[in-house]
Order: C-alpha cells, then sequence, then structure tokens
C-alpha cells in the first residue's frame, strides 16, 4: 500500500515570485516525514506542490514511479489524500458521514449510496482512528483532537498510500496534538502509509518522524533523520536563534531547548 513521492529541483513561486529554489526532497515509502521551518518558509508551498494543488515553475514530482502531472484526478485522488489547514467543519455532519466523503474518488459518476467497498473502507477508517463509537456523533460535538481525527479518517477512506498533512495540530492543545501525532505514527508503522506532515515544533517532528526536511528561505537546510537534521547548527541557521540540542535519554530523540534570555551587553561585547 505504501507510495513514495520525490521531487527534483522544484522552482515554487507566488505571483511570479519565486517562494523556494532548487528544491528535492524523497519521502521514503512507509515513513513519516516532518517538514519544518519559519513562516514563509515554503514548507506549505512545497506539501501543496506534492499533492499537485500548486504548480512548480521549474523541476519534476514523481509519484510511485511516474509524472505526478501524468495522473488523471480521480487516478491521482486513489493515490495520494492531502489535508488542509483547519478545514471548515460542515454543519450537522457526523463523522461516519464525513468519512464517507472520502470515497468519491473510488465512486462512478452514476454511483448510488455505498457498496461493500465502500462501507469497508469507512469502517477501517473508523477502527484506524478510534472513531467507531463517535461514528453517530456530529462533529460540532466533538473535541478539537477528536475532530481532527474525522477529518484524518476521511483522508484515510480514500485508502490511498500517501497521506499529506498540512499543520494537522494547529489550534489543537498539548493532548490532542499528541493524540494526532501518534495516530500519525500509527498510520505508518501499523498500515505502511507514506506520511508527510508539516509542523511547527521542532520536538515534536523529530520524536514522532523518521526523516525531517528543514526548511529556510526557500531551501532546504538540513534533510535526513532527526538526529542528522535536528542540529543547534541547523536550527541557528533556520530560525537565527541559539539553541541546545539533546538527547532524550529514554528514546534518543534530539530534544532543541531554545536560549530564552538574551546575552548581556558585557557578554555579547567583542
Amino acid at each position: 500500500m505504501s507510495v513514495g513521492i520525490s521531487a527534483s529541483d522544484l522552482t515554487l513561486g507566488h505571483g511570479g515570485a519565486p517562494v523556494a529554489r532548487g528544491i528535492s526532497v524523497a519521502l521514503a515509502p512507509g515513513e513519516v516525514t516532518a517538514l519544518v521551518g519559519p513562516n514563509g518558509s515554503g514548507k506549505s508551498t512545497l506539501l501543496r506542490a506534492l499533492a499537485r494543488l500548486h504548480t512548480p515553475d521549474a523541476g519534476q514530482i514523481v509519484l510511485d514511479g511516474r509524472a505526478l502531472g501524468s495522473y488523471r484526478p480521480r487516478e491521482l485522488a486513489r493515490k495520494l489524500s492531502f489535508l488542509t489547514q483547519a478545514p471548515i467543519v460542515p454543519a450537522g455532519v457526523t463523522v461516519e458521514e464525513l468519512v464517507a466523503y472520502g470515497r468519491h474518488p473510488h465512486q462512478g459518476l452514476l454511483a448510488r449510496g455505498s457498496g461493500d467497498g465502500d462501507r469497508e473502507a469507512v469502517a477501517w477508517a473508523l477502527d484506524a482512528t478510534n472513531l467507531r463509537p463517535l461514528a453517530e456523533r456530529t462533529l460540532d460535538r466533538l473535541s478539537g483532537g477528536e475532530r481532527q481525527r474525522a477529518w484524518i479518517a476521511m483522508a484515510l477512506a480514500q485508502r490511498t498510500g500517501l497521506l499529506l498533512l498540512d499543520e494537522p495540530t494547529t489550534y489543537l492543545d498539548i493532548r490532542y496534538q499528541i493524540e494526532v501525532l501518534r495516530l500519525v505514527r500509527r498510520l505508518a508503522d501499523e498500515h505502511g502509509i507514506t506520511v508527510a506532515v508539516v509542523l511547527h515544533d521542532l520536538n515534536q517532528a523529530a520524536a514522532f518522524s523518521d526523516a525531517m526536511v528543514v526548511l529556510a528561505d526557500g531551501r532546504i537546510v538540513a534533510t535526513g533523520p532527526p538526529g542528522e537534521a535536528l542540529t543547534e547548527d541547523t536550527v541557528r541557521t533556520a530560525f537565527r536563534i541559539d539553541t541546545t540540542v539533546t538527547r532524550d535519554p529514554r528514546t534518543g530523540v534530539p530534544t532543541c531547548l531554545p536560549t530564552w534570555r538574551e546575552p548581556s551587553a558585557a557578554a555579547a561585547a567583542p
């Protein structure tokens, strides 16, 4: 089920102005890749380009061995699913109804209702996100974390091998952020789904990903396993702040601790 996707020497722009140049990245099948960087670094634009929602000015994207542009829309929707930031919640829609929307790419133009394959996919998505007990509840009666899981379940119901998530933890408190990221980790580990996720929290990105791509000023400044990509030099280059990067003694995962206080005038003097 895993799907691989790679981008080579992309130039990405808005309104004729380039926001990123020379972007090359590969998402390994069945792994979680975190895209991180300061605001305006191009991470969400890159994710949208991988989803074919943004057309690169130059370069190539290859999905599952084929040029991304060669896929027909319905065919592409069976290969990858994309979840945007803070999607609008439809009024009066239940969790199960929302998840069922993910089956549209698999239904013909004259399809009525749901077939056995659709029902099976919806049931699988509900189970994978632990939402079966909430299937009949409307979205406006869910917590933030439950609602985000419902949107991810809708994307899962497409039954694609590639899931692209743009800041799925935005507006969630820490408990629900961790809940969503644990789900993302489980999707890769237990179901072999390839995941790319845009995150702001560097420590969360390091803890839950197999690989990190750090962007700044429209270019990639580091890429690789978290232990290699998240370094004091990388953070200084990308975010222009000083940090101490240590390793969690239990897991070995790198942890980034900012230097909160500004240096004193005496210490800053040459």
